[in-house]
């Protein structure tokens, strides 16, 4: 099994392959030892996400089935979540320490670090943590257990292609209300929808693997971009909430603006590459991804 729907084969049992592999891969990630936790966890996570971006691919075809499993899937990454973020602002902390070496290499800015460090231990939640993993793994379980019969009406690509088209659609228009508005909640719902499109073209590389590739390429930047943008609006709200983690005031004062400098960058080359990725009109992608799909599956192996 692979993430991934070959033209030539079912797609019904296509996307149902699919499914179980990202539900396998979800359950092994969480077993990893206690050492590999939080890698384990944020593992499991981009399985999740995976999942869902799957289930909006086929949501018409799975009718009243939609709404439950996506909210599975969806209450799975947010049980894990805490412990995820934790770790996501240590990963954002050095990365903009890159940026400027001299100024977070001095004392202050290390111990910075070092609590922050401790917030993002496995074991800060103690058994909490084990707990949520346990019950994941159950609902996997179950959850894998209905992907196994999910009831998909349809047949070749006309059971994704309401799914892409809708996907797609929503990207552009979250797009451009990121760039009328580019606040972080915005900026964050447009990530989701470049993500959605980024494992939709995953999904869909055996009709073109050479173009898809370069496509999955591009859009995973993007979403790269958007979600380290993310990760530093959390950290300067966090830098608002709790100032006492970050020093003295003139220290928080030139990491505030650090932070700022760095989203700015990073958002200005996120709107030119959504520019291009999102240039076509959703009937016009979708129409030129069927072609593929019907060449592909015309082709001799």
């Amino acid at each position: 099994m692979a993430y991934r729907i070959r033209p030539r084969c079912n797609v019904a049992k296509e996307v149902r392959s699919a499914a179980l592999d990202r539900i396998g891969e979800a359950r092994r990630a969480l077993k990893l030892p206690a050492a590999q936790r939080a890698e384990g966890v944020h593992q499991a996570r981009k399985r999740f996400k995976e999942l869902r971006a799957l289930l909006r691919l086929v949501r018409e075809p799975l009718g009243d089935s939609f709404q439950r499993e996506n909210r599975c899937a969806r209450d799975l990454g947010r049980a894990l979540a805490e412990s995820r973020e934790a770790t996501a602002m240590l990963e954002s902390w050095d990365a903009l320490a890159k940026t400027q070496r001299s100024f977070f290499a001095g004392d202050a800015l290390q111990q910075v670090r070092q609590r922050l460090g401790e917030r993002a231990e496995p074991t800060a939640k103690g058994g909490a943590l084990e707990a949520d993993i346990e019950q994941a793994l159950s609902e996997l379980r179950d959850l894998a257990g209905r992907a196994s019969e999910w009831p998909l009406e349809g047949k070749g690509f006309a059971l994704l292609k309401g799914g892409l088209e809708r996907s797609y659609r929503e990207g552009r228009r979250d797009l451009a209300r990121a760039q009328r508005t580019p606040d972080a909640e915005n900026l964050h719902e447009w990530r989701k929808r470049v993500k959605d499109q980024w494992y939709h073209s995953q999904l869909l590389a055996p009709c073109w693997p050479q173009d898809f590739k370069r496509r999955c390429r591009h859009l995973k930047r993007l979403a790269d971009d958007l979600g380290d943008d993310h990760d530093l609006a959390m950290m300067g709200q966090l830098l608002a909430d709790e100032p006492a983690l970050f020093g003295d005031e003139a220290t928080r004062e030139r990491l505030a603006a650090l932070i700022e400098e760095r989203r700015a960058a990073l958002q200005a080359a996120a709107f030119a590459s959504g520019q291009r990725l999102y240039a076509e009109s959703p009937k016009a992608l979708v129409k030129r991804i069927e072609a593929y799909w019907r060449i592909a599956r015309a082709e001799r192996d």
